[in-house]
């Protein structure tokens, strides 16, 4: 080293320090790793180089000439230019930007908030347990394989009079293998219509067992009124088995409508009776009367659609998928709504009256 020119020394220097500035970067990332528990998001770990580039300027020196050395120069060009915009990043408001200026709803967006908020519903548990009811009797299983790691399978379904899911399996099975070893699983039911995360799921975790020869019958009858093709379910090797217990419940009813749901509720509520007739009134109504349930939705709640569907229906009323004009004059993506009824309508007819009861209502006061 000794016979090394200055230049040579001083490029030795340089590198020394450059390489001590990474390192204490390296720390800092480390530190603010841990202290958010394992996890960092890229604007952190800029912001965090950002601090550990600033805390090693004042020490980074060229030993050739005892200048500091510039904060920029400690980076390529790409580093500084990632640290740059995490700067200016640090100084935005955070959470969901769209580029337009923030505002008040309107009084008509105010109104049709208000109605969202007070609009009768079913409960959790009583949504969930119709869900179950009238599903189409396919669900996934989930069961836990020997060495440890859950399997999904999709199966075949039919409701107790309890809302406890009952199911046929081959004794060939992965499944029923697993459920042999282990009775802890879980089963996903959706609606029948099911298309994206709009639309409603539940999904129902406990123990699976199979029944007694003495219970099977019953179960296996119960299977059959549900699936009556299931001729199979007879056969010596398969196996019914049934939901002998529920540890949790989570529910999806779409967006913003989520809940977990104890067994207790879910096992005290019952299918809506309106539910099982949803389909064959939805499909009318959107077939035959859709100006009906856009003339029903503006009267509501003041809002004129350029669609509505009908999605669902029950005793308290109906979700309906809408969109309208927007600003520029093109039509909006469709969201939900849901629309009540004056009054409960205990069963299909009840639905029908009440919907002619709202259409011409809505007539009178469009027309007024």
């Amino acid at each position: 080293v000794d016979d090394q020119s200055p230049e040579i020394m001083a490029h030795h220097t340089a590198v020394l320090a450059s390489i001590a500035a990474n390192l204490l970067l390296a720390a800092v990332l480390l530190f603010q790793i841990s202290a958010s528990g394992g996890s960092l998001s890229s604007r952190a770990v800029a912001r965090a180089g950002i601090r550990g580039a600033r805390s090693v300027q004042n020490t980074h020196v060229l030993a050739s000439s005892g200048v500091r050395r510039p904060f920029n120069s400690m980076f390529s060009q790409s580093q500084r230019t990632v640290l740059s915009r995490a700067e200016k990043k640090d100084e935005e408001p955070q959470g969901h930007q769209d580029g337009r200026p923030k505002r008040e709803p309107t009084e008509k967006e105010k109104r049709i908030m208000e109605y969202q908020q007070n609009a009768p519903k079913l409960s959790f548990s009583e949504e969930a347990r119709s869900l179950v009811e009238y599903g189409n009797g396919y669900a996934v299983i989930s069961t836990v394989h020997p060495d440890g790691y859950p399997g999904g399978a999709v199966v075949m379904y039919a409701p107790d009079e309890d809302g406890l899911p009952i199911f046929s399996f081959s004794t060939m099975s992965s499944h029923t293998q697993d459920l042999l070893k282990n009775s802890k699983a879980s089963v996903t039911i959706q609606t029948n219509d099911f298309k994206g995360a709009a639309d409603a799921r539940v999904n129902l975790a406990g123990d699976i067992e199979q029944v007694k020869d003495e219970e099977a019958q019953k179960y296996k009858d119960a299977f059959i009124k549900k699936h009556p093709n299931a001729f199979w379910v007879s056969f010596g090797d398969f196996l019914i088995f049934r939901m002998t217990s529920i540890k949790h419940i989570r529910f999806v009813g779409g967006f913003a409508r989520a809940a977990n749901i104890s067994p207790e509720d879910y096992l005290k509520a019952s299918p809506d009776p309106v539910m099982q007739f949803a389909d064959k009134i939805a499909g009318h109504m959107n077939e035959d009367h859709s100006e009906a349930t856009k003339a029903i939705v503006a009267h509501q709640m003041g809002l004129e659609c350029e669609t509505a569907e009908i999605k669902t229906v029950d005793r308290l009323g109906m979700t309906v998928f809408v969109s309208v004009k927007q600003e520029d004059g093109s039509t909006s993506t469709p969201f939900k709504l849901r629309v009540g009824f004056p009054e409960e309508a205990p069963d299909r007819v009840g639905v029908r009256n009440m919907l002619k009861r709202m259409t011409n209502e809505a007539a009178e006061a469009l027309s007024a």
